[in-house]
């Protein structure tokens, strides 16, 4: 998968000397968008879109969880998430049972199939993410995570 996913990627970085190919701004958005095209190539070879990515992932960290609190998680209205749960049951990938100890209450649990597609997600992410990052030593990287959140937060999206 990841050569396939190299080669049908965003064009690699210019070497040309002008400044703005070396600012900051510049390479945040070259690096997002060539990771963004390996995380979306990963999602479509398993037909699983970019919110239903969210939803299994969160049910795989979280296990059974209500229907509210998933919303909340991976920061989704609650309305908007009905349509996301009823098209992976549908697909056979998660499960909703009436919570008994809350009649009203919906929880949400992954199905083995679910499992393993969570699963596999997680693993070719993992691996796209190594990759990509294998320029850097382990202590970058991880000082890149902490940066980058650091950002993020400082913006409210983190």
């Amino acid at each position: 998968m990841h050569a396939d996913a190299t080669e049908t990627g965003p064009e690699p970085l210019p070497p040309g000397p002008l400044t703005f190919q070396a600012s900051t701004w510049y390479l945040l958005a070259m690096a997002g968008s060539w990771a963004r095209h390996l995380w979306a190539d990963m999602l479509t070879q398993l037909h699983v879109s970019p919110s239903q990515f969210k939803v299994l992932r969160a049910l795989s960290e979280s296990g059974p969880t209500g229907q509210h609190e998933l919303a909340g998680l991976i920061a989704v209205d609650p309305r908007n998430v009905v349509p996301l749960i009823d098209g992976l049951a549908e697909r056979g990938l998660l499960a909703r049972e009436v919570d008994p100890a809350d009649r009203r209450r919906r929880v949400l649990t992954l199905t083995a199939r679910g499992q393993d597609l969570a699963a596999e997600l997680a693993s070719i992410g993992a691996e796209l993410e190594n990759d990509f990052l294998s320029p850097l030593t382990t202590a970058e990287q991880q000082s890149l995570r902490q940066m980058l959140l650091s950002v993020l937060r400082s913006h409210g999206a983190g």
